[in-house]
Formats: C-alpha cells, structure tokens, sequence
C-alpha cells in the first residue's frame, strides 16, 4: 500500500503545480489550500505565513539541481569531463523546469520578493560552482584562456538561452509570440537539439579545437570574478522590473 504524503509535503506538491502555471504572484494561502484540499489553519501550522511558505518551496525545487552539481563538482575527474555533467545537469533542469523559471523571472518583474531573494542570492551556487570549473579546466589546459565569466556567458547563451526565451514567450505573451513559435518551437523546445548546441558550444571553448594562437599568448586565469556576479544577481530583479513596463 503506498505510503501517504504529509500534509506539509502535499502542500509543497500543490503550490509548486501552481508556480509552474501562473507563478509565485498567483499563489494565496487560500487558494492554495483549496486546491489541496486541507484549511488555512493546517497551512500556517506547516508555515507559519505565505513568504517563509515560498522560500522553502523555492529551495525545495531548486535542490536536486545543486546537489547533482556538487556532486559532479567533486568527482576525480578531469576538470573538462567535469564541466560537460555540470552542464549537463543544467540543461536537463532547463527542459524540465522551463516554464517554473519563466514564471519566476515575471515573479520577480511583478515584485515577488520571494523571487527577488532567490535571483539576488544565486550568484553564490551553481553559477559559481560552473565558474570554479571553468577555471580549473583552463588550468589543466582543456579549455581555452579567457574570463570564466565570459566563457560561462557564451555556453549559457548557446545551451540554455533560447528554451528560456521559449518559455518567456510562452508565458508573458502566448497570442503575440505565436507566429515566432510556430517558426521556431519545434526547435527550441527539443531537448535532442538543445543537447546538441551545448555539444557546440563546448567544442567551441575546448583547446583540442583551437589554431595555436591561444597558447602561444595565454596567461593564466586570473581570480574569479565573484563580485561581478554578486553584482549582476543584485540588479537582475529591478532591471527586469524595468524591462518589463
């Protein structure tokens, strides 16, 4: 017989259904416990109040993807092979999760503070993690010289950035972004084809492909930019805000 779900558990379950559909922004502790079934009371016994309610929701989704990179992160590996299951965690995360992000990233336009903290504060996990990695594959000479960050910008942008789009479009404004879709969705939305741009990407960073030019004038990497992606988490949340008038 299958052992049944705690009430606190079936309440997570629930709201992280209602964040994938509508967002953080559409979730009420009355609504919520409708849906699931139970009373305002079992909910503030589990919770205490809405915010620490979305916080663990938020920690609660985001922890298998940083427990699985942690654990690549630590494997004796070489730093390269390192750096393709970091990337690949990612991106399985990415096309599981595409549209849960998409309604975060409009969460933290409308002024969901839950969402502001978690975008404010992701700077110190996985893309620190990816960083650190890229850093050290430069060092064992697997990958090419250059900023971490800006390495770590270009594989986001050729991996993981148009399934973001597609679920930003998707979200924000489905009838507008419908003839874009149709032209470009059975692509963007394919895992198979995400997969293989990432595969791209890191040919294109690996020194196996490179000319020779990069050796010859390499340095070595300097330290991490952490304060730079510190900076960036911090103001993503009100130049979205922005973005989004």
């Amino acid at each position: 017989m299958p052992k049944r779900k705690s009430t606190r558990e079936h309440l997570l379950n629930t709201g992280a259904m209602i964040v994938g559909e509508s967002g953080l922004r559409a979730l009420t502790v009355r609504g919520l416990s409708l849906r699931a079934g139970t009373n305002t009371g079992s909910f503030v016994y589990h919770f205490g109040n809405r915010e620490a309610f979305l916080t663990e929701l938020l920690e609660r989704w985001y922890e298998p993807l940083f427990t699985g990179i942690r654990t690549h992160a630590n494997i004796h590996l070489p730093a390269f092979e390192k750096l393709e299951a970091i990337l690949g965690d990612v991106m399985e995360f990415l096309l599981r999760h595409g549209q849960f992000i998409a309604q975060l990233v409009l969460d933290a336009l409308a002024g969901e503070q839950a969402a502001i903290r978690f975008i404010s504060g992701i700077h110190t996990r996985h893309p620190l993690v990816l960083l650190e990695t890229i850093r050290e594959a430069q060092q064992e000479g697997s990958v090419l010289m250059g900023d971490p960050m800006n390495i770590l910008i270009y594989l986001v942008c050729c991996g993981g950035a148009p399934f973001i789009l597609s679920g930003q479009l998707q979200v924000h404004d489905p009838k507008a972004a419908r003839p874009v879709l149709d032209l470009l969705g059975s692509i963007l939305n394919d895992p198979e084809s995400a997969r293989q741009r990432m595969t791209w990407a890191l040919r294109g960073i690996r020194r196996d492909f490179s000319k020779g030019a990069d050796r010859k004038n390499a340095s070595p990497p300097g330290p991490l930019p952490n304060q730079n992606i510190a900076a960036l988490t911090r103001t993503l949340p009100s130049y979205l805000r922005h973005w989004g008038r």
